[in-house]
């Protein structure tokens, strides 16, 4: 009877037309409840494969998206027959929101399992799905060619097609930027997204701004990539999400300040807002310190610190381009004293690195002196132990130097886990915490 009752229930949910997708996703989370309960996996397979698919294309996809990762444990428990299927919904979410190094992780996690199983039509699907993934692995031209059509997610007749056409026609103007195809990307872009209605502050509303920042720089247009790139970067900072977008907006900008001639940049900024213009001009000393750290072997001698910038760059890349384990986290320290007081920043970044050894003297790999006020240390733990320890050095480096009544005006920090963010390169990682100091400055 109870069989029975569950399998009514499910054959009334889908009978049924919602009056809007939040009432159709409300009904979905009660019934994925209830299928968790029975632990059928059979009806669980079905239910993910067939029931999911309005939710997986929708702009509010990371509902279903959290819901189903806060379900993973159970299902490696006591659904495992249905595990290659929730992988595959999974990397489906963060394919529609081209979030595809995520993607791919799940995609392969699907494949994986699915040949474990022979469940060969999920195989298929998985593979063809990881294979889309691969924009850094296929040759360029190939993978532009392919990326023409959306022949992996091929649909037709459904109103759902368009987000499907959306996300490829996006790696397609993508690709085409890469290969230099610039007046190609641009019209495609220009002819496709000029009056498409996006949900605000989407995913792939922030992307696509993202894209025409991409043709902006490609084309010249420095300035104006700076001032696209900075309000995205800003949004997703504010929000805490998306921070491969926000890696990817600092790349731009800080090549964007390397190239912009000087004296062109002052005059174009004369055209923006005095806000606006205020926060550039902030921004723009914070690049020239960045774009100077690369270059600069001033502190090279300073022996206070584990490594020089040189083994540092090293290490970083050996350790962050992989991810083990829990990962490793970036730290960098940027200090800030009362421009009358400069002598004393070397006597502060130097307490700063005796109070940070000592409390994490065993977890930290190596650090250096990145430049006159700027620390960076790898360090052996999550990004929240990191934060924590952090908290007590700052607190303790406060009561030798108190805030608003000592020549320390500020410390701002970051800490980048490369695992935790999906970013398996040293030098994405150290981007995406100069873009945490960028925004604390002027937030």
């Amino acid at each position: 009877m109870g069989e029975q009752l569950k399998t009514l229930q499910l054959d009334h949910y889908r009978s049924q037309t919602f009056t809007s997708l939040d009432a159709h996703y409300e009904a979905y989370r009660v019934m994925f409840k209830s299928l968790v309960e029975e632990g059928n996996f059979e009806k669980m397979s079905d239910f993910l494969r067939f029931d999911s698919e309005p939710f997986v294309l929708a702009n509010s996809n990371l509902k279903i998206l959290q819901l189903l990762l806060d379900q993973e444990e159970h299902f490696k428990e006591n659904l495992k027959e249905c595990l290659a299927q929730l992988y595959l919904i999974i990397g489906h979410c963060y394919y529609f929101s081209i979030e595809f190094v995520q993607a791919k992780k799940y995609y392969r996690l699907a494949s994986s399992l699915a040949l474990e199983d022979e469940n060969y039509a999920l195989l298929s699907l998985a593979m063809n799905n990881y294979f889309a993934t691969q924009m850094d692995q296929l040759p360029k031209e190939i993978f532009w060619d392919i990326s023409k059509i959306p022949a992996v997610f091929l649909k037709m007749g459904k109103p759902e097609d368009d987000r499907f056409l959306l996300v490829r026609f996006i790696t397609h103007i993508e690709m085409s930027l890469q290969l230099g195809k610039v007046d190609y990307a641009e019209k495609l872009f220009n002819d496709y997204f000029k009056e498409y209605p996006f949900e605000k502050f989407s995913r792939i509303d922030l992307h696509v701004r993202v894209l025409r920042g991409k043709i902006l720089f490609e084309n010249g247009r420095y300035e104006c990539a700076i001032e696209v790139m900075h309000k995205v970067l800003l949004l997703s900072m504010k929000a805490n999400s998306h921070k491969d977008l926000v890696q990817e907006c600092y790349k731009y900008i800080t090549r964007s300040y390397k190239l912009i001639n000087e004296e062109i940049l002052l005059k174009k900024m004369e055209q923006y807002q005095s806000r606006f213009y205020r926060k550039i001009e902030t921004d723009k000393r914070y690049m020239e310190k960045y774009i100077k750290t690369s270059t600069t072997k001033d502190f090279e001698l300073d022996k206070s610190f584990i490594s020089s910038l040189q083994q540092f760059h090293l290490t970083g890349t050996y350790l962050l381009n992989s991810v083990k384990d829990e990962g490793y986290t970036l730290v960098l320290v940027d200090c800030k004293v009362v421009a009358t007081e400069k002598e004393k920043l070397n006597e502060i970044i130097h307490l700063i690195n005796e109070e940070m050894m000592r409390v994490m003297k065993d977890v930290i790999i190596t650090s250096t002196r990145l430049d006159e006020s700027t620390i960076g240390y790898i360090i052996q733990l999550s990004e929240n132990c990191t934060d924590t320890l952090c908290a007590k050095v700052f607190y303790k480096i406060r009561e030798s130097y108190p805030k608003n009544s000592s020549e320390l005006e500020a410390i701002y920090f970051a800490s980048v886990n490369n695992k935790e963010n999906s970013l398996t390169s040293y030098q994405k990682c150290l981007d995406l915490a100069y873009a945490y100091i960028y925004y604390e400055i002027y937030k």
